[in-house]
C-alpha cells in the first residue's frame, strides 16, 4: 500500500513539474544556411531573419553573415564566416571591450558544446536622471570556420540562460 502511495505521489509530482515546462521547439538551419548550430527555445518564440548590419571601416568588405532575431526582441544571433574567423572575432571582441572599458562589465569564458565562448556582460549607466541602467550581454562563440555573436538586452535573462544551455554545434 505504501508503495502505491509513493508511486501516485511521484507520478503526480512528475505531471505537475512537466506541466510547468514550456513546449520547446528545435531550431534547425536550412541546408544552405551559414548557421551550423541547433538550439531549443519555447514554442511561442518566433525568429525572424534580418539583414545584417555591421559597422565597418571604410573600404572593408563585410564577411558573409546571417542574422536572426527574436520577433518580440530580447535575443539576436548572428553568424559570420570570414576568411580568418579567429582573428576577426578577436578584433571585434577587443573593439567591444575597448568601448566599454570604463563601464561595469564582466568577461567570462564558458563552454558551449565543447567550444570555448566568451560571455561579456556590460551594465550601461542611465542616460538621464530618470532613466535606469541597461544591461547588454554578448556571447562570442568560435567554431572551426565561423563565429557567432549571441546577444540579449537582459529583458528575458532567465530564458536566455536556459536557451544558451541548449546550443549544439552541427559537425
Amino acid at each position: 500500500m505504501k508503495y502505491l502511495k509513493y508511486l501516485f505521489l511521484s507520478l503526480f509530482l512528475l505531471s505537475v513539474t512537466s506541466a510547468c515546462q514550456p513546449d520547446l521547439t528545435e531550431f534547425q538551419p536550412a541546408s544552405n544556411s551559414l548557421f551550423k548550430i541547433t538550439f531549443s527555445y519555447p514554442a511561442n518564440w518566433v525568429w525572424e531573419e534580418q539583414r545584417p548590419f555591421d559597422e565597418l571601416a571604410p573600404g572593408d568588405e563585410p564577411p558573409p553573415s546571417e542574422l536572426i532575431v527574436l520577433q518580440d526582441g530580447g535575443i539576436s544571433i548572428q553568424v559570420f564566416k570570414p576568411s580568418d574567423p579567429q582573428t576577426q572575432m578577436q578584433e571585434w571582441m577587443d573593439g567591444f571591450l575597448g568601448a566599454v572599458i570604463n563601464m561595469q562589465h564582466t568577461d567570462t569564458t564558458i563552454q558551449i558544446d565543447g567550444y570555448n565562448a566568451r560571455w561579456l556582460t556590460v551594465v550601461y549607466p542611465p542616460l538621464t536622471a530618470t532613466s535606469e541602467s541597461y544591461t547588454q550581454e554578448v556571447i562570442y562563440l568560435l567554431t572551426e570556420d565561423r563565429f557567432y555573436t549571441i546577444e540579449t538586452d537582459g529583458s528575458i535573462q532567465k530564458e536566455f540562460e536556459e536557451f544558451i544551455k541548449t546550443i549544439k554545434i552541427l559537425r
